[in-house]
């Protein structure tokens, strides 16, 4: 725990050497995702869709995949960037060093800009929930956090998966942030809207649905199977599959010979 506070002290004291441009990276990002937000409400009354889709359900499952993508770069920045330290022989270093692997590679960045986006999300997120729940119970409130942590143990897998192809390619592929960018954007949008095959690929191979689509039929009150409280957890299995990978490019890896 003493080095994990000691990387998040590490990183806040580089950003704020230079508070006036951290501080505008940080309204930029937030600026950024309302944007987005704009972007899919404009949408949304261009084909007549908000009498099919409460705009709450809505702001709730767009918020939810943009806090949790959000923390997820925060604080997984070393594995979405890890190609650098492929790239510059950095990773032969922390092999050797008598520290968690991941630990030091969740040490290498830290991106602290990306707090615009997370307290912007999560305004939206308290506001959206507050306006579709008609009546808080313990369990909703436990399945809202779930559906948070479901949504960054997501991300982080992808990330890591993104990085165990490092391994092979050394530089990074641009098809991967396909899968991390375009995970994103599927799930800004109720996902009912997609073709079938969608569904099931966004359900089964990477679990975007069971974060912040089937857990909102709870929170309303469409049904009352309790299992939809714990659904979001499922997305554990995606991350325990990206780890094995991890371990796996590990294993196989013989330097860059920088």
């Amino acid at each position: 725990m003493k080095l994990v506070l000691n990387y998040l002290s590490l990183h806040l004291k580089i950003c704020l050497e230079y508070k006036s441009s951290f501080i505008l990276i940080m309204i930029a990002q937030a600026v950024y995702m309302l944007i987005e937000l704009f972007a899919i409400y404009s949408l949304l009354i261009k084909f007549d869709l908000l009498g099919i889709y409460d705009i709450n359900q809505v702001l709730l499952s767009f918020s939810t995949i943009w806090l949790g993508y959000s923390l997820s770069e925060l604080f997984g920045r070393g594995f979405d960037d890890f190609y650098k330290i492929i790239v510059n022989g950095n990773f032969d270093l922390l092999l050797i060093r008598p520290r968690n692997i991941y630990l030091q590679i969740f040490g290498t960045d830290i991106c602290y800009e990306k707090i615009g986006r997370v307290l912007t999300s999560l305004f939206i997120f308290i506001y959206s929930s507050i306006k579709l729940i008609k009546h808080f119970t313990l369990l909703k409130v436990l399945l809202l956090f779930n559906m948070i942590l479901g949504c960054v143990i997501v991300i982080l897998a992808l990330f890591i998966i993104g990085a165990s192809i490092c391994f092979v390619t050394i530089q990074g592929l641009e098809s991967v942030n396909i899968i991390t960018n375009g995970t994103k954007q599927v799930g800004e949008y109720p996902i009912s809207i997609y073709p079938k095959v969608v569904k099931l690929f966004f359900t089964f191979i990477i679990p975007i649905t069971i974060i912040n689509y089937y857990p909102i039929d709870y929170l309303i009150g469409t049904t009352n199977n309790i299992l939809y409280v714990f659904m979001p957890l499922l997305s554990i299995i995606l991350f325990i599959i990206s780890k094995k990978i991890f371990d796996l490019g590990m294993k196989k890896y013989c330097s860059t010979g920088s």
